[in-house]
């Protein structure tokens, strides 16, 4: 039976999902094409069908993730009147101890180690992405919060340092009282004083 191409693609999100468990358990170094095989139900020759390799598994699962995560952050960043909370819930990822948050959190590492390590075009451009989509993001925050008046229009000028500090924060440390306590310097420096 020949699969359309959205048949592969469910397909290849399924397999990757069905695997998550897996990775979180005994990270992607340790795991076997034999073990993500028979955790997803299916032969050894069917992983190689959908996947080059165990590090394309983990990104389609970083995927998959992530396209469940962002509706989410975007509900949180459209209820939340203060800055502040905006930047806490943008990097949710790091602070939050929500199970599913955790999940993604473990899953996110595997990512991290596989792009740090030995990383695939593919994988590049994906974190490339991650990276701009969320420095918007924080660009839209700040903006917003000039032109209300509520930080120094110089504060636009740290955001991409922002980002990379928290995410060195979660990677090195996973000190989520440290993050927020950066968060709360950060706003001390960058408020607007009356």
């Amino acid at each position: 039976m020949v699969l359309t191409q959205q048949a592969r693609l469910e397909k290849r999100k399924q397999i990757a999902k069905s695997t998550c468990t897996l990775f979180i358990q005994k990270g992607v170094i340790s795991i076997s094409i034999s073990e993500i095989a028979k955790v997803a139900g299916i032969g050894k020759g069917t992983v190689y069908e959908y996947f080059s390799n165990k590090e394309d598994i983990v990104f389609e699962l970083m995927s998959c993730l992530q396209e469940d995560y962002d509706p989410k952050l975007k509900e949180n960043l459209q209820k939340s009147s203060s800055t502040k909370q905006k930047i806490i819930y943008l990097f949710d990822l790091f602070l939050n101890d929500d199970e599913t948050i955790q999940i993604q959190k473990k899953i996110y590492k595997e990512f991290i180690a596989i792009y740090l390590n030995n990383p695939s075009d593919e994988i590049i451009n994906y974190k490339k992405v991650l990276k701009e989509k969320y420095t918007e993001i924080l660009v839209d925050i700040f903006n917003t919060a000039i032109i209300e008046g509520e930080l120094v229009e110089e504060s636009i000028e740290l955001v991409p340092s922002i980002f990379a500090t928290i995410e060195g924060f979660f990677i090195i440390n996973d000190d989520k009282e440290l993050i927020l306590n950066y968060i709360d310097s950060l706003f001390k420096i960058l408020e607007k004083r009356g």
